[in-house]
Order: C-alpha cells, then sequence, then structure tokens
C-alpha cells in the first residue's frame, strides 16, 4: 500500500513530502493543474472546496477556498515554472496571514508507468515552518494525499443511495406507481432541491459516473409509466442527451423495455455485471443505485469500493430496509456534509469485512 511521507527537519525551513501513485505522471500532473480535478482533492476531508482562479502556467495565479464549520478560508498563489508532466513552481499564501509567503516545488517523477510526487515547502522562517506545522498541516497533506489517490484510481464501484434515518431506502407500498412507497418522495427532496450545494453534489456524481448498475425491480420501475422520461433519468434532471449505460440484474430479461437504449441486461449474477459495467465506464465510477436489497447484495459480496448515503432528515417507521439484521461490512468515514435537505456520507468499504 502506498503511503505519505512528511518530513519536517528540526532546524530547517523545510516540510518534504513524497508519495506514489498507482498512476503515470501525466495523470498525476493534470490532477494539479485542471481545476475540476484540483477541487475534488485539494485539502482537509469535509470541507468544500471552490476554485476561484487556476491558471496554470508561469505567472498564472490560482485562488481557492475552503469552506467547513470552522469558518471559511482562502488562499493565493503565483505559478512560477510549469513544466508539463514533471515540475510545478508556485509561492503558497494564506490571505489570514498575509506577510507570510512560502515557495512550494512539486516534482512527478515516472516510476514504470507509476509516478512518485515529491513536494518541498519552502518557508520564510524556521519560525513559521514550525507554526505551519503545529497548525495541523499534517493532517491536511495526508487527506489530501488520500483524496487525490482516490481520484486516480480508475473504475471504483460506488453504491449511491438516499436512506431515511431509520434505514429505509423506501416508504412502505412500493409499486409501478409508487416508486418510492406511499409518501416516500420526500427522500429525495435533496436531489429536486434548487440549493446550489445539492445541485453541485448531483452534477459532480452524474459528472464522475461511467456506468449504473440497478436490480431488477427497479428497472421495472424506472421503465415504467411513471418512470424515466427523456428529460428524467439516472442524476434526476441531468443532461440525459448522453446518459451513462445502465446495467440491469436480472434472472432473465424482460420482453418489452420502453427505454431500451439505456439498458444492458445481465443474468450471471452480480460479478458479471460489474465487469460488464467497469468495461462500458473506461476510468470513470461504476455506480450502485438501487434498489435497497441490490446495493446490500453487491455489498455483502465484497464488489463495492465506497458506499455513499444521502441521509435525509425523516423517520419513515417501514419500507425497504438498506441493511438487515445479517449486514457485516466494516466502513471507514471519507466525508460528511450537511446540506439543507440531506447529510451526505461517504465510506470506504475495506476489504477484510
Amino acid at each position: 500500500m502506498n503511503s505519505t511521507t512528511i518530513t519536517a527537519q528540526p532546524g530547517t525551513p523545510y516540510v518534504d513530502v513524497v508519495r506514489e501513485f498507482d498512476a503515470p505522471p501525466e495523470l498525476v500532473f493534470r490532477a494539479h493543474t485542471d481545476p475540476e480535478l484540483v477541487a475534488r482533492w485539494l485539502g482537509p476531508r469535509g470541507m468544500q472546496m471552490e476554485v476561484v482562479e487556476h491558471d496554470a502556467r508561469a505567472g498564472g495565479g490560482y485562488r481557492y477556498v475552503h469552506r467547513g464549520r470552522e469558518g471559511e478560508f482562502r488562499f493565493r498563489g503565483v505559478f512560477h515554472t510549469v513544466v508539463p508532466d514533471k515540475l510545478i513552481v508556485q509561492t503558497f499564501e494564506y490571505e489570514g496571514t498575509p506577510e507570510h509567503v512560502s515557495l512550494e516545488t512539486a516534482r512527478f517523477e515516472d516510476i514504470d508507468g507509476r509516478t512518485r510526487l515529491t513536494r518541498r515547502s519552502v518557508f520564510g522562517s524556521v519560525e513559521e515552518r514550525d507554526a505551519m506545522v503545529a497548525s495541523g498541516m499534517e493532517n491536511g497533506v495526508r487527506d489530501s494525499m488520500e483524496r487525490l489517490a482516490e481520484l486516480l484510481r480508475p473504475g471504483r464501484v460506488i453504491v449511491d443511495i438516499t436512506m431515511s434515518l431509520d434505514g429505509y431506502v423506501t416508504a412502505p407500498g412500493v409499486d409501478l406507481e409508487h416508486g418510492l412507497g406511499v409518501g416516500g418522495e420526500a427522500l429525495h427532496a435533496w436531489v429536486f432541491s434548487q440549493t446550489p450545494r445539492e445541485q453541485e453534489i448531483l452534477a459532480t456524481t452524474f459528472k464522475r459516473t461511467g456506468a449504473v448498475v440497478m436490480g431488477r425491480r427497479l428497472f421495472d420501475i424506472v421503465d415504467g409509466p411513471h418512470g424515466w422520461s427523456d428529460e428524467m433519468g439516472y442524476g434526476a434532471r441531468q443532461d440525459q442527451s448522453a446518459p451513462p449505460p445502465v446495467f440491469v440484474l436480472t434472472h432473465e430479461a424482460p420482453e418489452k423495455v420502453r427505454l431500451a437504449d439505456r439498458f444492458r441486461f445481465v443474468t450471471d449474477g452480480p460479478a458479471g455485471a460489474i465487469r460488464q459495467a467497469k468495461a462500458a465506464a473506461d476510468d470513470k465510477d461504476v455506480v450502485i443505485m438501487g434498489g435497497g436489497t441490490t446495493c446490500y447484495e453487491f455489498l455483502q459480496a465484497g464488489l463495492v469500493d465506497v458506499l455513499t448515503i444521502h441521509v435525509a432528515p425523516l423517520i419513515l417507521g417501514g419500507g425497504t430496509p438498506l441493511f438487515r439484521g445479517d449486514a457485516k461490512v466494516r466502513l471507514e468515514l471519507l466525508e460528511s456534509e450537511m446540506t439543507a435537505y440531506a447529510q451526505h456520507l461517504t465510506y470506504r468499504v475495506l476489504a477484510d469485512n
């Protein structure tokens, strides 16, 4: 397993960070220079990242904001040297202390198709360096490197589902007319809200998705008369002109399919569904969206890398549970964010379940 090494030698104004990634230098470099990608990994977990400016060329500038429970933190700097796939030299400044500016160098070394990233931060004095280390710099760096490794890891399998506080993914009474059960629409209030952050979460997930997996019961609902349409599909009201393919886990393919161009049917079990979905997704994520029984089946089979649960603030008292009494899945919390209509929790599924 790759790990992050952080060295701050006593009496020197430097901090050195070394991390190896299972990705070629061009991909690691791109993750440092593409604003959309930078926003997905830079900074500690649990904070919202806004890239205000990111012009990765010699003389270009950058500016970004981290927002969290402890407040808002703004950073900026200037790129001095940018050599594609090899080197970035830039300044770094926290706007709260504009008199302290550090110089950061990032080197991207090719190791048989993998990358060794070496970063050095040079501070104005030993005292400035020590103050930065004492402020919790190490935790932020380790989080960033782990998030970057996750970003560069192709083809993650993600269970992404909305759940009530008492563990149900639908209300009672699910049928073709009531896909979320009778009164269950409140579960997905966050999906159809117009709040900027919740729409951003939905859009980001849609962009990262290369293929979708669902069970037969959910397929019957979304392909039914009250289900998806030309304007509504995976990702709710995201652009449906080129939606990701949907793989349906079933014992037997249906004779008729209303939205035939969107669905492919898999009859050789969960592992077969993942294999086909990964082939279609290229380097994007495979998202298992439901229903609850299908998500649970994939989790129990050890086929899932990440579990994302959007917890709606309501108690249903019954319906379709996500977990059953025999659930044995060990998780590690990666992200937690509260928005107006839900608590968004992201976990790494540990391999030794």
